[in-house]
């Protein structure tokens, strides 16, 4: 899962994307137009209870690739993306907006004074627009072609609905015509959580960035952290951060907080396969059927398919060995159709 992480100049992008890291990316450095990188592991104690037990050779997390995209810097520029951001965020499963919610009058904001609500405004804004440029040119090109055809109605639809400045994620599609936009790209197609990146002063405090209601209302999915006090806690050696989080009421570790919204705001999940070689947590969609999750390891896994041996982890922990779960009837053979659910131990029998 890629998440492309943006925001406007001096939003604490960068503070939020080692907080969430552990990356030691230099924050206020604008030299670079390239986009800070870092791969982490999500936290999974089900791949370490079966580790245990299996004791393998190898355990694989599930992972996520942050990219904090570089802001705009461009003098007198009010605009977050540039030509070049647009470009790396094509390829992201997810957008994460971090919103300045935190005063400091040694580092100004580019519109002059910090307004949480009137920024995520704008940000929506920018990626409407943006999307409408390239429907409009679609649209051109399909009448100058005289065609209109299916894709010619729906980026109609879009055009409309861009142009009232809504975001084409809030715009409903049967499954065709999510398939026939998903090649486009839009940014504003694109699933989005906003983080309110709130200051020391607001740690305790119930909506502490003061987005609760904008987030409301355009629907989108918050979450709040203090970026520099994150980042902070984020260098300590691990077995330090716990009493420190505690000290300073940071409350859950804002990685795990992360993980948790993104994976439920993408609708991911993930299923195991365990065994001495490896132990390994594999991230779906949910409503995978268990062909598709055999693609997922492996294309020849799916073209050769034949059944899915399957034990839920929770009967399988309470069983203690794959011979006992199978004495209780907790292993079944399931076919190309089966529904995977999450935390799901799949053994799969395949043929080619």
């Amino acid at each position: 899962m890629k998440v492309g992480i943006i925001g406007f100049a001096r939003s604490g992008k960068t503070t939020v994307f080692n907080a969430l890291t552990g990356a030691k990316a230099a924050v206020g450095a604008y030299g670079s137009r390239e986009a800070n990188v870092a791969v982490i592991k999500v936290p999974d104690a089900r791949v370490d209870a079966l580790s245990d037990i299996f004791k393998p050779k190898k355990r694989t997390y599930a992972e996520i690739e942050f990219l904090d995209i570089a802001p705009n810097e461009a003098a007198g520029e009010e605009k977050a993306l540039d030509a070049n951001a647009l470009t790396v965020l094509k390829n992201v499963d997810a957008l994460v907006h971090v919103v300045r919610a935190f005063a400091n009058q040694a580092v100004s904001h580019p519109m002059n004074s910090v307004d949480a609500a009137r920024d995520t405004r704008a940000m929506e804004e920018e990626l409407a627009l943006t999307d409408l440029i390239i429907v409009e040119r679609r649209v051109e090109r399909l009448e100058k072609e005289g065609r209109r055809d299916r894709e010619h109605s729906l980026m109609v639809r879009c055009q409309g609905h861009l142009e009232e400045g809504r975001p084409l994620r809030t715009l409903e599609l049967d499954p065709q015509e999510d398939a026939l936009l998903r090649s486009f790209t839009f940014l504003s197609r694109k699933p989005m959580m906003l983080l309110g990146n709130y200051g020391e002063d607001g740690i305790g405090a119930e909506n502490p960035s003061g987005l609760g209601a904008v987030a409301a209302e355009l629907g989108l999915v918050l979450i709040e952290l203090c970026g520099a006090m994150e980042m902070e806690v984020s260098q300590l050696a691990e077995e330090d951060r716990a009493p420190f989080r505690e000290e300073l009421g940071l409350g859950e570790e804002s990685r795990t907080r992360f993980i948790q919204t993104a994976y439920d705001l993408l609708g991911l999940m993930s299923f195991l396969t365990a065994g001495e070689p490896e132990v390994r947590a594999w991230t779906i969609r949910k409503g995978t059927h268990a062909v598709d999750a055999a693609g997922v390891i492996h294309s020849d896994i799916q073209r050769g398919f034949i059944r899915a041996e399957t034990v839920a982890y929770d009967d399988f922990m309470a069983s203690g060995t794959m011979t006992k779960a199978k004495e209780k009837g907790k292993v079944r053979l399931e076919g190309k159709d089966y529904v995977v659910q999450d935390g799901d131990i799949l053994h799969f029998r395949f043929n080619v």
